[in-house]
């Protein structure tokens, strides 16, 4: 086994055992290193207390599952919100891994409850879940977030599980239209489509967190191929596998060298890194990889993670496990920082891979993949 991805893992889980002993409410970014915290969670809740839950898992320890418990019950209460499309990124790594874990019911019943929220945003003229309705001052009611597709895995979840299956319609048709709108002939994908909300009418594709409109921003092109992957895993979409394929292609041609993407890969000069992309894009490569067997992608995703464990790691003083990440670089948020859906996606893959390699050296030879539900996340 590679001794960087043992010392990675390793590393990560030291981090979040010693920011569970801090106690405080759930880490959200950093400003200068340290952890600005959020008391709901906002939108990122779920990646903390996923991290608890992976830690937990690798370490079982008693301050690490009670902590994994806290915050996972902290956020039981959202799984009502009316307007959120990050419902996904909220109950997947928090409710449906502690309910795996432990079996608590309670659990159970916020991710179903969670599912029908999430599906409850859905516009019926349109074909979307639009995103951020809260956000700001704007009416973000027409505009679509290549986010969404890493939130729809929690509906098909739900229906493997007793939901209503009309919660299956809604990922089919939120995904039928962001492919035929999100993304472009290059396979790269808009961070934001815009639609008109009385008639569902495409309008034209626009950005948030990007350079402009046109470009490539790094994280949603890792939201794309992460979440295209596992909805192709859990439903055996060859459509979705197709499309995934399409951005994974795309990342491959424009990742620089050194593997750590930057923040939007139509950026000139020196760019601005985000190691976050970086993570959330090994971990779809990952997951394709498991629906492909295709050597490149799990080289890549491998490549990708070491570059992270030798220039990314945060040092012993920081609180966070990855430096180097960028929030949100044209509203001034969170540049060269930390965030905490990286530090998640970054154990995850990490523990994903080393399960990977196991099983491969057990075997004797590679794994094959193919479209027959490896994985439900």
């Amino acid at each position: 086994m590679s001794s960087w991805l043992n010392d990675g893992i390793e590393a990560a889980v030291n981090k979040v055992r010693a920011q569970a002993s801090r106690g405080g409410d759930f880490p959200h970014i950093t400003e200068a290193g340290q952890w600005c915290t959020t008391p709901d969670g906002v939108w990122t809740g779920g990646f903390w207390a996923g991290l608890l839950w992976l830690s937990y898992e690798e370490q079982k320890s008693d301050a690490l599952l009670a902590a994994a418990v806290s915050f996972t019950e902290r956020l039981l209460p959202r799984a009502s919100d009316p307007v959120n499309h990050d419902l996904g990124f909220m109950f997947y790594p928090s409710a449906i891994k502690g309910w795996r874990l432990t079996g608590d019911e309670r659990y159970f019943q916020a991710a179903l409850t969670a599912a029908n929220s999430l599906a409850g945003q859905f516009n019926p003229q349109g074909g979307f879940i639009p995103g951020w309705g809260f956000f700001g001052s704007e009416d973000w009611s027409g505009s679509v977030l290549i986010d969404t597709l890493m939130n729809l895995p929690l509906l098909v979840w739900a229906v493997n599980h007793g939901a209503d299956a009309q919660l299956l319609e809604v990922v089919q048709r939120h995904t039928k239209t962001a492919l035929a709108n999100h993304q472009r002939e290059d396979g790269s994908v808009f961070h934001v489509y815009k639609f008109n909300t009385a008639d569902g009418t495409p309008i034209a594709g626009d950005t948030y967190q990007g350079l402009d409109a046109s470009s490539a921003w790094s994280r949603g092109q890792g939201w794309a191929l992460a979440g295209l992957a596992m909805l192709a895993d859990m439903t055996g979409s060859q459509e979705y596998f197709a499309a995934a394929q399409r951005v994974a292609d795309y990342v491959e041609k424009h990742l620089p060298e050194d593997r750590v993407p930057p923040w939007d890969y139509s950026a000139d000069g020196v760019p601005v890194k985000d190691s976050s992309a970086g993570a959330i894009t090994a971990y779809g490569l990952i997951r394709l990889w498991e629906l492909s067997s295709d050597a490149r992608h799990l080289a890549l995703a491998e490549a990708m993670l070491k570059a992270l464990c030798e220039d990314c790691l945060a040092s012993d003083d920081r609180a966070p496990i990855l430096a180097h990440a960028t929030a949100d670089l044209p509203h001034g948020l969170g540049i060269d920082e930390s965030v905490i859906y990286g530090d998640y996606y970054f154990l995850k893959a990490l523990l994903t891979l080393r399960g990977i390699k196991e099983q491969n050296r057990q075997r004797g030879s590679g794994a094959q993949g193919s479209l027959a539900q490896t994985s439900n996340g």
